[in-house]
């Protein structure tokens, strides 16, 4: 208790609580006399003479006080009123006072309280509901959100009493399904043992109700393994099942949200390498019979035939959000056959003319479902490509059992599989099409005469045309079917062919520049693609696969010269990069990327070119219309047709490769000065600073220049409207003039430069170099000094600029040793750990908790400081928005046990 009763007394003298000395105010001091005096009547439960006192005292208050502490004092008085009306059963007055104090004391807890309660005396539930879940969101942990869980149990007497009116039970339901998506509130339908009564409720009643139990389970399995563990044995997998096979659209798509959030919950992401160092990572997942028993769910309901396509795509986007987060999910799914399933429902898309009914029901997006979801999947083996090759072979040989047998409708369907790969897995794909009795069969398909299979193959050829591995076997087997393809009358047919036409003459079979066609055959090329670019706006497949050859014909600069001045076929352009369809996206990007000449472009020495004409080798060169100039009237004709906006709309994806291509066109934009204002204008700023967010490492790049180049030339104020999008300007701009700097300035800049990021994501664009400079024994001690000294400043900015430089370089051992020489920095530790603000506490907390991990020396030189006291207070917070500082308490306090500095508490939070 001392401790507690120390911090207490710490926190209060820091923010000045007990303290405060007023001015001389006789009406004022008599206010506060008559509270005292009130304040003791409550005590001894006089009520009626407590509210007396109250109210005399709120009349020394005028209606114009305008002084913040003066109007704090009136909110408390009438807060403490608010409290004896409660007892004295005059609920309208209760509620009235505490809203009045609520004016003046923001979210204050007994405020709050009492409004509750005197809304929930009156039966006002929804209301009580409001001020109950604002509660648990203030104060979650304490006795006073006691009436919460009394809440709780009216909504579900609400719900089980027959005597209750529908439209009560509709509210309670409602408010159920809020609060079980509240942590606290999760928590609090835990504890009270509530979840077999919600079970209950998906078992019977409406189509509206079981939608809502379901989503009361998803939130119940939120952010919790325990909560979601005992989710899974209370609700049976068959149950769940059973629920997505449902024939309503809402409830199928909706009973997929538990078995989502399930896995969220218990898939973990991969371990930090960093933190791993020598040791191995987990070689199987932590309740891996659950995982996989949730993952046989997903993949037998994908493979129903009661589930209907919407259904079905919503459980493959389970695959492509969750799974693919950690490698050992996807071992998992390979495991129990769910590549192969995906296979076999990606044929089921095949668009046969039977008048058989196909016996999984799929949708326009279902492929392309399936293909990001392989792709990503395959992503999260990253370079391990031993690890790929069982995920590899079942895709693999689900699709060549379809050409194993003899009928054309299989072929079709193996090959409508094939081009799903191709769109996913590229090289797995180009395997299988190198096969040549594979590859036969395909152009068997595409000779036939039937419209379905000359669409199918063409389609599955065009796709293979890609791939540089294949184009030589392609120009030889494929390329005469091709060219009879492209002769049809039939748009469809002729479209895939003249893409398959456009890849194979611009990448040829040979070297880097070979061409297949003679000179002059791409523009004649590009005429045929133009034609289809421009069709009616109803005609979307047709022209998505011409902006698919236009991607592979652009490469070529007198067709970027011919496209630029068809202001027709630029427009159609740009009417598709505006559309919301994501099967678009590759082409569209590719070939503004062409257009922009923000490709890298390759540097060639004198010697090279020499040693490639000696060896009758084509090496890449750039025609004169690719020049600076060229270049330069091409973007500012994009700029006037709306390619701004159109990059705004195509960022709107989660590709990384796409974001990249994205931010070089941006990069080519910005680079000219006359296009920046239009950028800022038309939302290219905010979509700036979310692909350097997320990205690749050069995609990143390119935004950051792009963002930096604005504000060169703008006022911040103007270009970065609002304090969050100019803070990350600030990082942004940084970076990018680190580049220009010697190495010293750009290490000290680097670490200031990312103030507005967590100390965790400093630590991933930190350097060896950066740490290297600050640990030499010569001069850091002054920079140290400074950074730490810095973090002490009332600035709140620089103090945050500092304290986060400082909570990375304290990972150091060196480093800390430094710190610790600089004669203030306990207070300037206790400082940042008591501040009102949230960011400068974690920063402070993570450099404690880094000093306690440097050594056992300088961890007791802190443990034995007042820090202990507040990690201790830290570590027991409960509040969602300290979970950082908390973590940071946690971490430094288990290191001090294990170097035997302090003991772990046995004892249990009576709480």
């Amino acid at each position: 208790m001392e401790k507690q009763y120390w911090y207490g007394s710490f926190m209060e003298q820091k923010h000045g609580e007990l303290y405060r000395s007023w001015v001389e105010d006789p009406g004022h001091k008599g206010a506060l006399d008559l509270k005292t005096e009130g304040n003791q009547h409550f005590k001894e439960e006089k009520y009626e003479l407590a509210a007396a006192c109250y109210t005399q005292a709120l009349k020394s208050f005028t209606p114009e006080e305008k002084d913040k502490e003066k109007l704090k004092d009136r909110g408390v008085i009438l807060k403490n009123r608010a409290a004896c009306y409660l007892k004295l059963e005059k609920y309208e007055e209760a509620i009235a006072d505490a809203t009045e104090a609520l004016e003046a004391l923001p979210n204050d807890t007994k405020a709050l309280l009492r409004r509750c309660q005197g809304h929930e005396k009156l039966g006002r539930l929804e209301a009580a509901f409001r001020d109950a879940r604002t509660l648990i969101h203030v104060e979650p942990k304490t006795d006073r959100c006691r009436t919460t869980d009394g809440l709780v149990g009216e909504m579900f007497t609400s719900l089980f009493s027959k005597e209750e009116n529908e439209e009560k039970r509709k509210q309670a339901i409602k408010n159920l399904v809020i609060l079980a998506n509240d942590e606290p509130g999760a928590q609090r339908i835990f504890r009270g043992g509530e979840l077999p009564r919600v079970v209950s409720l998906l078992n019977s009643g409406s189509d509206e109700q079981t939608m809502a139990m379901l989503k009361v389970l998803k939130g119940l399995c939120s952010n919790s393994k325990l909560r979601t563990l005992s989710v899974l044995k209370e609700v049976s997998l068959s149950r769940l099942l059973a629920l997505i096979e449902s024939l309503v659209t809402e409830v199928s798509a909706t009973a997929v949200l538990v078995p989502q959030q399930a896995l969220e919950s218990l898939i973990p992401l991969p371990p930090d390498k960093k933190k791993m160092k020598d040791q191995q990572p987990p070689q199987e997942l932590e309740n891996k019979e659950e995982i996989q028993g949730l993952l046989t769910l997903l993949m037998d309901a994908a493979m129903s035939e009661k589930v209907g396509a919407e259904g079905r795509d919503a459980v493959i986007d389970v695959l492509i959000k969750v799974v693919p987060k950690n490698k050992l999910a996807v071992e998992l799914l390979v495991k129990i056959g769910g590549i192969g399933k995906l296979m076999v429902i990606a044929a089921s898309t095949a668009p046969l003319d039977s008048q058989k009914k196909e016996a999984l029901a799929v949708s326009n997006n279902t492929r392309m479902h399936i293909s990001v979801a392989l792709a990503k999947m395959v992503d999260s083996f990253g370079y391990h490509e031993k690890e790929k090759e069982p995920m590899m072979e079942n895709a693999t040989a689900a699709i060549s059992q379809y050409f194993t047998q003899s009928s054309p409708e299989a072929h079709i369907k193996g090959a409508t599989a094939l081009s799903c790969l191709f769109q996913g897995v590229q090289e797995a794909a180009a395997s299988v099409l190198g096969n040549e009795e594979l590859l036969g069969k395909i152009v068997a398909l595409a000779e036939r005469k039937d419209r379905v299979s000359q669409i199918v193959a063409s389609e599955t050829i065009a796709l293979g045309a890609s791939e540089k591995k294949l184009s030589t076997v392609l120009n030889t087997k494929a390329l005469p079917v091709l060219k009879a393809l492209y002769h049809l009358k039939d748009d469809s047919i002729r479209v895939r062919a003249l893409v398959g036409l456009c890849k194979l003459g611009t990448t040829g079979g040979g070297t880097v520049n070979d061409q297949t066609f003679a000179e002059g055959a791409t523009l004649k090329l590009y005429k045929s693609v133009r034609s289809l670019l421009t069709k009616s706006k109803k005609d979307l497949e047709l022209r998505k696969w011409a902006a698919e050859g236009l991607s592979f014909l652009t490469m070529d600069a007198d067709v970027k010269e011919t496209f630029l001045e068809d202001q027709q076929a630029l427009r159609s352009l740009m009417e598709l990069a505006k559309a919301k369809d994501g099967s678009l996206l590759y082409g569209v990007c590719q070939t503004l990327v062409n257009l922009t000449n923000t490709f890298d472009k390759p540097e060639i020495p004198d010697e090279m070119k020499q040693l490639g004409e000696f060896a009758k080798v084509k090496l890449p060169k750039f025609s004169e219309k690719d020049g600076e100039e060229y270049v330069k009237m091409r973007i500012k004709k994009l700029v006037e047709e709306g390619i701004i906006s159109a990059l705004v709309n195509l960022s709107d994806t989660e590709s990384n490769t796409s974001r990249e291509m994205i931010s070089r066109v941006f990069m080519g934009i910005t680079n000219e000065q006359e296009h920046r204002g239009v950028t800022v204008q038309q939302g290219g700023v905010k979509t700036l600073i979310s692909l350097a967010a997320q990205n690749t490492e050069k995609g990143a790049d390119f935004a950051a220049q792009s963002v930096a180049k604005i504000a060169i030339t703008m006022n911040p104020e103007v270009a970065f409207p609002g304090q969050r999008a100019l803070q990350q300007f600030e990082s942004l701009m940084a970076l990018t003039n680190l580049a220009q700097m010697n190495d010293e300035v750009r290490c000290d800049w680097l670490l200031i430069s990312h103030c507005n990021i967590t100390p965790e994501s400093h630590i991933k664009v930190m350097r060896i170099k950066v740490f290297k400079l600050y640990e030499k024994e010569d001069a850091p001690t002054e920079r140290v000094k400074l950074l730490t000294l810095l973090s002490g400043e009332e600035d709140f900015e620089l103090a945050r600029a500092a304290s986060g430089a400082l909570a990375v370089l304290s990972s150091s051992e060196k480093v800390c040793k430094q710190i610790l020489k600089v004669a203030s920095y306990m207070d300037i530790q206790k400082q940042l750990l008591v501040s009102e603000k949230n960011e400068l506490r974690h920063r402070g907390a993570h450099i404690a908790a880094n000093m306690i991990a440097a050594n056992k020396d300088i961890a007791a030189k802190v443990i034995e400081s007042e820090i202990l006291e507040i990690l201790m207070v830290f570590s027991k917070d409960s509040n969602p928005d300290m979970s950082m500082v908390r973590a940071c308490a946690e971490r430094a306090l288990m290191t001090a046990v294990e170097l035997n500095l302090i003991k772990e508490n046995d004892g249990k939070d009576a709480s």
